[in-house]
This record gives C-alpha cells, sequence and structure tokens, in this order.
C-alpha cells in the first residue's frame, strides 16, 4: 500500500512520513528539505522566480520517490511518500495565471504515480504558525510561510475531493509525535493495523 502525505508548507508532512514509517517498519520518502534541495531551487521559490522549473524539479524528485518505492509493494508493506500530483497542482495557485497552462503540464508527471491512499494535511493558520515559529528556520519569514499556506492550504482543500483515494485530515489540536496522534491519522486514512512490536516487564 503507497499512502502519499501532502499539505501546506509547515503542516507536519516531514515528520508524519518519517513517524507513519518508523511505527510501520516500512519503507518511508521524504521531498526532503534545504540541504537536500539544489540551492537554487530555494532561492527561486523565495524570489518566485522560475515556477515552471520549480515545479519540474518537485515532480523529478516525486517520481524518483515512487520509482523506487514500487520496489517495495510486497503483501502487507504500507510505504510512506511525502507529495503526489496533488501537491503539484496546489502550487500553482502561488504563481502568476501567466504561467499556469505551462504548469499544468508538469503536472501531469504525476498522472501515473497512484498512490492508494492520499492524507490531505489541512490546519487554521495558528496551528502552522506555531510550527514554523518552532523550526527557526533562518529562510523563512513567517508572515509571508503563513500566508503562502494559506493559499495552498485552500486548493488543497478544493482539490482533494477530485483525488481518488484522498482523506483530508485535520491537523489542529493533533501532534505527530504522540501513538494518539498518530493513531487517529492511521484510522482516518483507513490504514491497515500495523506490527506492534511487544514490551515486556522483565526482572
Amino acid at each position: 500500500m503507497r499512502v502519499a502525505i501532502v499539505g501546506g508548507p509547515g503542516i507536519g508532512k516531514s515528520t508524519l512520513v518519517r513517524q507513519l514509517g518508523d511505527l510501520y517498519r516500512n519503507g518511508s520518502y521524504g521531498e526532503g528539505e534545504q540541504g537536500v534541495w539544489d540551492p537554487q531551487v530555494l532561492a527561486d521559490i523565495e524570489a518566485g522566480h522560475n515556477p515552471v522549473g520549480v515545479t519540474a524539479y518537485f515532480a523529478r524528485l516525486y517520481d524518483a520517490n515512487y520509482r523506487h518505492a514500487a520496489t517495495h509493494d510486497e503483501p502487507g508493506a504500507v510505504v510512506l511518500i511525502e507529495g503526489a500530483q496533488i501537491t503539484l497542482e496546489a502550487h500553482i495557485a502561488e504563481y502568476p495565471p501567466e504561467t499556469h497552462a505551462a504548469l499544468r503540464g508538469v503536472v501531469t508527471m504525476g498522472a501515473g504515480w497512484s498512490p492508494d491512499r492520499t492524507i490531505v494535511l489541512t490546519s487554521g493558520t495558528d496551528t502552522i504558525e506555531k510550527h514554523i515559529r518552532m523550526r527557526r528556520r533562518p529562510h523563512e519569514e513567517v508572515e509571508r510561510m503563513v500566508a503562502r499556506f494559506r493559499l495552498i492550504d485552500a486548493e488543497f482543500r478544493r482539490l482533494a475531493p477530485q483525488y481518488p483515494g484522498a482523506v483530508v485530515v485535520e491537523r489542529d489540536g493533533m501532534e505527530f509525535h504522540t501513538r494518539e496522534g498518530l493513531l487517529a491519522v492511521a484510522q482516518a486514512a483507513g490504514l491497515p493495523s500495523f506490527p506492534e512490536i511487544a514490551y515486556e516487564q522483565l526482572g
């Protein structure tokens, strides 16, 4: 089972991918962050430059993850991947209208990924602002990130019903570092049970 984790910037996608990957003891594929991406990509995102090139870069990154994840398709496996076709489509809204036709062409790169379930994380802006401030990333200007989040989050909410297997999960009040939070996500998304590691009182 391939499960995509998507949502606006700062929502906690990378954390959830890692945590669920550990819980299910299977592969997990994040999109990476500043140290993983080509340095020019981050500069262009911040400046709003080269929208088609930025989107194509992430499409190639996601495609590499989906192709590798296919090698882990075995009975009972739950493989977590950050990003999906809906991610590429949701980000179109932050770019000028004259680039939208070219961006829609790039979005088609994700047509064959077909995750079995797509968890669309959404949240109120207070939660997002708190998490962005907690990250303390020097390249993130909080007010701008919150504005970007509002725009992209609205697109994810609008697009989710158009994607088969998409489940919208409200992040407010939910922590992905707790068992309760992970179980709530797994239940909301209809994920199978995970292999519990037995704990015993010994001695």
